[in-house]
């Protein structure tokens, strides 16, 4: 898919010169970052002012094979991409959002783990308690009932 033949779309394979994602083919800008993508030859795209005079009602010195057709074409062709990036980016929007509720359930469990335990130190102190204090009141018991036969 190219827009034009002054600025042919980019090749496939090509590699994004900001962040070094591999693009599509035919992607005029980088569905990772959104910086623009050098084309076949190695130049950047370029905005073309005279398409730009045209689409805006403007005369200019515009070739004659560019119609109001074909620039609501190439319109209709970068909305498309935009589109296409944008869903691509939501997706990875979704896999950050599905990673940070996997931390957070990994978090949440640690927690639970961490209380469970300290619910069971703590009812192991208890029974510890209930049994000293048992063995208490049964030796006060035993020193009763020998002071009352004693005397």
């Amino acid at each position: 898919m190219s827009y034009s033949d002054e600025t042919p779309a980019t090749a496939a394979g090509a590699v994004c010169p900001v962040c070094g994602s591999r693009a599509e083919a035919g992607s005029l800008f980088c569905a990772a970052c959104g910086a623009f993508l050098k084309t076949e030859d190695g130049r950047r795209t370029r905005k073309r002012e005279t398409r730009t005079a045209v689409a805006n009602g403007h005369s200019g010195d515009v070739p004659g094979d560019y119609s109001l057709v074909q620039l609501l074409g190439e319109v209709a062709h970068l909305q498309r991409d935009l589109l296409k990036q944008s869903r691509q980016g939501q997706a990875v929007q979704a896999r950050q959002f599905a990673r940070a509720l996997e931390a957070q359930a990994l978090q949440l469990d640690k927690a639970l783990a961490h209380a469970a335990g300290q619910v069971e130190a703590s009812e192991q102190r208890l029974l510890l308690w209930q049994r000293w204090a048992a063995g208490i009141a049964a030796g006060c018991v035993f020193v009763i009932v020998l002071a009352t036969q004693l005397v």
